[in-house]
């Protein structure tokens, strides 16, 4: 029984450094916009691609669709209404409602919707979402092909 428990707190800890790395890959990309408040929800994305892979909030097409429809209603809903506490709702709920009714559900995609009404610029928040939407993917492919898979 104490060797499943160390095989478990090693896998634990192992996943934590995976974390970790792909964190600091998003806060180096993050660093490179200035738009630090947008980690958070990339960090959670980050934690439920590592510590929940084997559920349908880290299937690669849900963060991405997820993601791009972010991008694509916060863009367009500032736009036309600005950065303003109407288009924050409309935003929230077409992002709610397309991840409660269709099978591409990542949670954290409803904070990102409300913390792309905190950067001043649509167009730093899209480069910004960008560019740690292609970190993530390509840290889930890495670790479904190569990572894991050799170390379990």
């Amino acid at each position: 029984m104490e060797l499943f428990k160390n095989s478990s707190l090693q896998m634990k800890i192992r996943d934590y450094f995976l974390f970790l790395a792909i964190l600091g890959v998003i806060f180096s990309l993050v660093e490179l916009r200035g738009d630090y408040i947008l980690a958070p929800p990339y960090a959670v994305s980050a934690y439920i691609i590592v510590f929940q892979r084997n559920t349908k909030y880290s299937s690669r097409s849900a963060l991405a669709v997820t993601y791009f429809l972010v991008i694509v209603s916060s863009d367009f809903l500032h736009v036309i209404l600005g950065n303003n506490l109407l288009g924050m709702i409309l935003d929230v709920l077409v992002v709610s409602g397309f991840i409660t009714f269709t099978n591409y559900s990542h949670p954290p995609a409803i904070a990102l919707t409300i913390f792309s009404y905190l950067i001043a610029s649509p167009l730093d928040f899209t480069i910004s979402s960008v560019l740690s939407l292609i970190a993530l993917i390509s840290s889930s492919i890495l670790l479904e092909k190569y990572i894991l898979r050799d170390l379990t």
